[in-house]
């Protein structure tokens, strides 16, 4: 930014100014503190040559007392003179002197600055409530020590209330380097309301923050301020409307993003859907706080319930509401997460109900008749049947089954307007029936596809070939030697007799060929793998030929085989959240697979694979502090445990990038980070410790 340079907060040059208060005195007119002339002879409020005007000026935390807003102080701590910056034994404040370049310096010791804060105090003259402030200073730093210290950037509208800017805020590495060098440091604080003629404050504070020995030394030099034009309120919106979860993966993040930077605060809350809490998921109301330095996106996570029945898909209706602060909501308020079963549908020859005969004839002789060519009866509940018209990719008409279909029983489904002897012969009627040859069918058991006459989200014209004629106008039997449903149509088209149009011969029975097994239930699964990601496991292996579900047992490396926490049941892979996984510890993990399952004919475990979460711990008063995966591609998950903790990201240079607080598990994304080398500092109520971590390329 252009800047018009004032030396207010120094000893003034003439009369006229000698008391001047620090103004901006416009929007768009920068002002700048270059602290020309400062001799680091401490403060006054009538301040003579290589003073600080204390009007202006505040410092705390020394060995000497304080100097408050428009007190005196000469001598000390507060009026080291002048240095090089080639390093500093005595605590207290100098004037920094670069070839007639002159900064504020300050030596923090055990008792002088740790913690202390120097506050800048200026006033709103633009005529107009300022809502953005644009701030920018040069902050120098002579890392020479081997301890860690902070120096932190906060701003207060009321001289009370202080809110932290993480991107104006540094904090030294506790490697020494000897080095002097010199940020340039700059931000917007937005969603502020400072009236014509009312005071505001910036505040420079340190403290210790690891390690041990003496302590780096800080300067500051170039302080601009600014006064942007005002602009409207800041808005929450929800981050996609739409949010599809499967059961398996524990938690739904729900990503709420703020316009600009902005302290207010939000409520995410339930009010609908078709889920049900506690059995379907787990969520209360969340309070979203945002801070003017943090992040403009967060997350409100929902904790989704990994059942082990079949279930159609289920919703979750969320809305913004009970906006704290300058700010307002948007456009996009509302968000439905979709949660899909994750149950897999059992697969293979009798394995699964499928359809069985298709009628579509005269006027509204519509009918379905679906078979259960297991040798048990199945619940229909976890059942439905769908259509798709027109190539419509979203279902038209859907029918829910309900009731118990017998071994080599056939379930029938009729239009309520068809012939009275097609309808003698209905389980049920339904809509689903309202189709034409050139229409979608697909039998589906929770939200897993089993069976499909045509292909969805795909109009053929007026009919899909199939066999010897059409799915228009003609009654399709499916032939006897099929023995189970099919995704693919390029196949199941082949999979028809076709008989003529009105024919309702076959219907309420279907004949099929008998049914023989390849599975073997003395055979294991084999070639069993594990993938680490930033959010959990991925588990495979190759099952037994012919099996119809799959169950991973095992847990920590000694503790047997027990279940992985993993209620349901797959065919040749899973997924284990991160969440729970203990980090740092090695599990190993075990298949077996199941010929049937009522009843249960399970084959042998397969031979044991391992894997390890990798992770930092912590040392002391911290050893219960986790840091993992490391290196990171997703996410960097920081287990705290029940205290409460903040956990900062910071680069090399001390900058910090994010900032969480909380209990449990605090998580830091990843995937926008260049890949490299950081730190992560947890700081609780016992201790705070430092964490290199690696991000990995995504």
């Amino acid at each position: 930014m252009r800047s018009l340079i004032l030396s207010f907060g120094l000893a003034a040059l003439t009369p006229a100014t000698l008391h001047a208060q620090l103004v901006l005195p416009a929007t768009s007119t920068p002002v700048t503190i270059d602290f020309a002339g400062f001799a680091g002879d401490g403060f006054d409020p009538a301040p003579t040559s290589g003073q600080l005007d204390s009007d202006t000026w505040s410092a705390n935390g020394f060995s000497d007392g304080d100097v408050a807003f428009g007190g005196s102080a000469s001598g000390g701590d507060f009026a080291r003179g002048v240095t090089d910056g080639t390093g500093e034994i005595s605590g207290g404040i100098y004037a920094f002197d670069d070839n007639s370049d002159q900064a504020i310096w300050v030596q923090p010791t055990t008792s002088d600055f740790t913690p202390g804060n120097l506050t800048l105090k200026l006033t709103n003259a633009t005529g107009v409530t300022v809502n953005q402030l644009d701030v920018a200073f040069d902050l120098l730093v002579l890392n020479n020590e081997d301890r860690s210290n902070r120096f932190d950037f906060s701003y207060s509208t009321d001289g009370v209330v202080y809110t932290t800017v993480g991107a104006l805020s540094y904090t030294s590495v506790d490697v020494p380097d000897g080095m002097l060098q010199t940020l340039n440091l700059n931000e917007v604080l937005a969603g502020l309301s400072i009236p014509n003629g009312a005071d505001f404050f910036f505040r420079w504070e340190g403290d210790d923050v690891a390690a041990f020995g003496s302590r780096d030394e800080f300067g500051l030099d170039n302080i601009i301020v600014e006064a942007l034009p005002g602009v409207g309120p800041r808005t929450f919106n929800f981050v996609g409307t739409m949010v599809d979860v499967t059961e398996g993966m524990a938690a739904a993040n729900l990503n709420v993003d703020i316009s600009g930077a902005a302290t207010c605060s939000v409520d995410v809350t339930v009010t609908g859907g078709t889920a049900e809490d506690p059995s379907d998921y787990s969520f209360s109301t969340t309070t979203l706080s945002f801070i003017g330095s943090g992040p403009l996106t967060m997350t409100a996570p929902v904790s989704i319930v990994d059942d082990a029945d079949f279930e159609l898909p289920e919703t979750i209706t969320f809305e913004l509401s009970n906006v704290v602060g300058p700010c307002a909501l948007g456009a996009s308020t509302t968000a439905t997460i979709n949660v899909l079963d994750n149950e897999d549908a059992a697969e293979g020859e009798c394995a699964n109900l499928y359809i069985s005969e298709y009628v579509e004839g005269s006027g509204n002789n519509k009918a379905l008749e679906v078979y259960n060519p297991t040798d048990n009866p199945v619940d229909l509940s976890t059942y439905s049947l769908q259509s798709f018209n027109n190539g419509n990719p979203t279902p038209s008409n859907v029918l829910l089954m309900n009731g118990v279909l017998a071994a080599g029983a056939v379930y029938t489904v009729v239009n309520d307007a068809a012939d009275p002897a097609l309808l003698a012969m209905a389980d049920t009627t339904s809509t689903v029936t309202f189709y034409n040859g050139d229409d979608a069918i697909v039998l589906l058991q929770g939200s897993d596809t089993i069976d499909a006459i045509g292909e969805v989200g795909v109009d053929p014209g007026s009919a899909w070939p199939v066999g010897s004629g059409f799915t228009n106008e003609n009654t399709l039997v499916r032939m006897p030697s099929v023995k189970a449903g099919r995704q693919d149509w390029a196949i199941g088209a082949t999979e028809w007799n076709v008989l003529a149009q009105d024919d309702f011969s076959n219907f309420g029975s279907h004949t099929q060929d008998a049914c023989g097994s390849v599975c073997s239930s003395g055979a294991a699964p084999s070639n069993l793998n594990s993938v680490i990601t930033g959010s959990g496991v991925n588990l495979s292996w190759s099952p037994v030929p012919g099996s119809v579900a799959c169950q991973v047992k095992g847990g920590p490396l000694g503790s047997g085989t027990a279940n992985l926490n993993l209620p349901g049941f797959e065919v040749s892979s899973t997924f284990v959240p991160g969440g729970k996984l203990t980090p740092g510890t090695t599990y190993e993990w075990r298949v077996r697979c199941a010929c049937s399952i009522t009843p249960v004919d399970a084959t042998p475990l397969s031979a044991p694979d391992q894997f390890t979460i990798p992770a930092l711990r912590g040392e002391g008063a911290l050893a219960n502090v986790a840091i993992y995966p490391n290196p990171a591609t997703e996410r960097i998950h920081v287990q705290v445990g029940a205290q409460s903790a903040t956990a900062e990201l910071l680069d090399l240079t001390g900058r910090v990038i994010a900032r969480l607080e909380g209990q449990g598990s605090l998580q830091f994304d990843a995937t926008a980070l260049p890949a490299g080398s950081y730190l992560v500092r947890v700081q609780t109520g016992t201790g705070v410790q430092s964490f290199p971590v690696q991000v990995a390329a995504n």
